[in-house]
């Protein structure tokens, strides 16, 4: 992870996506805390939380519809912005994957696991964008 993250290069209003499995969404489209762990073995990561910059996105031509198509149908995307990351104590750096353009990571600051608190607050700013 980088030093603090890369927040002199990613505008704190930038959206962030992140994909959940559809399962874990409640009645109402928000997703489940336990969708925001730095869980390795499950997503590809190694110790982070993947996500992905809108901005970053727009400028390679992909949508957040891309988006969803490359996770495909059990999967949701959901949204909110750096700045809510940040908020919760997150570092948050671009990391490209050579699978999709945008894709970028976030950690606690403070390389600790997020605390069960820290989880349900980022579920509730999160909204499903792809539906």
């Amino acid at each position: 992870m980088p030093e603090g993250g890369d927040l002199g290069k990613i505008p704190l209003d930038c959206v962030v996506y992140r994909a959940v499995k559809l399962i874990n969404l409640k009645p109402d489209g928000t997703p489940q805390s336990g969708c925001f762990s730095d869980l390795a073995d499950a997503d590809g990561s190694k110790d982070y939380m993947s996500v992905y910059f809108a901005d970053e996105m727009a400028a390679n031509g992909v949508s957040v519809k891309d988006l969803a198509a490359h996770w495909g149908e059990r999967y949701a995307i959901v949204e909110f912005t750096v700045a809510d990351l940040v908020t919760e104590g997150e570092a948050v750096w671009r990391d490209p994957d050579g699978k999709f353009p945008g894709h970028g990571a976030c950690k606690r600051a403070d390389g600790l696991k997020r605390t069960v608190g820290q989880k349900r607050r980022i579920a509730k700013l999160a909204r499903r964008s792809d539906a």
